[in-house]
C-alpha cells in the first residue's frame, strides 16, 4: 500500500461503512486504482466497522424509542393487527428470504443503517445480524471488485 494516501484510505473507508455497493468500492476501483488486496483490506474493514457501529447504534434506538413509546402508550402492544397487503408482503419476505436474505441484498441494493434496521426490526437477533451482514459485506466486496474490474474499460467512461 506504498502508493495510497491517507485521504483515500480514509475517504474509501468512510463510504464502505455506509454504502459499499454504490460507493466505497467503485471509488476503490475506479478512482484510486487500489489493487485486489488493498480494496478487500480497506473496504471489508470499514464495512465491518460499519456494520458493528450501525448495529449496536439503531439496536440502542430501538430499545429506546420502545421503552418510551411503551411508557407514553402502555396497552399498545394490546392491539389486534390487521393483515393488509403490505403486512402479508412483509411477512411473506420474512419467512422466504429471512435474515440471510436481507443482508445479502443490503451491501448493494440497500444503505447498512437501512439493511441492520429491517433485519433487527424483524428479526432481533443482534448476533445473526452482526455475522450475516459481516459475512456478506466480505463476501460482496471481493465479487465487486472483479466486476468493476473485469469491466473497468468499459465502466471507466462512466466515471469520466
Amino acid at each position: 500500500m506504498s502508493h495510497l494516501d491517507w485521504g483515500s484510505i480514509l475517504t474509501v473507508l468512510i463510504s464502505c461503512a455506509i454504502k459499499p455497493g454504490l460507493a466505497g468500492i467503485p471509488a476503490a476501483v475506479f478512482v484510486f486504482n487500489f489493487s485486489f488486496l488493498e480494496t478487500l483490506i480497506v473496504c471489508s474493514s470499514g464495512s465491518l466497522i460499519g456494520v458493528f457501529v450501525f448495529t449496536y447504534l439503531i439496536e440502542g434506538i430501538l430499545k429506546l424509542v420502545n421503552r418510551v413509546l411503551d411508557k407514553r402508550f402502555p396497552n399498545r402492544n394490546r392491539n389486534k393487527k390487521n393483515f393488509t397487503w403490505k403486512n402479508r408482503f412483509i411477512i411473506k419476505a420474512k419467512r422466504n428470504f429471512g435474515i440471510i436474505g436481507v443482508s445479502a441484498i443490503t451491501p448493494v441494493f440497500l444503505s447498512y443503517p437501512l439493511g441492520i434496521f429491517l433485519a433487527i426490526r424483524f428479526f432481533g437477533d443482534h448476533r445473526k445480524t452482526l455475522i450475516w451482514m459481516s459475512v456478506s459485506s466480505v463476501a460482496w466486496t471481493v465479487v465487486l471488485y472483479f466486476i468493476f474490474h473485469f469491466f473497468h474499460a468499459s465502466l471507466q467512461r462512466f466515471f469520466d
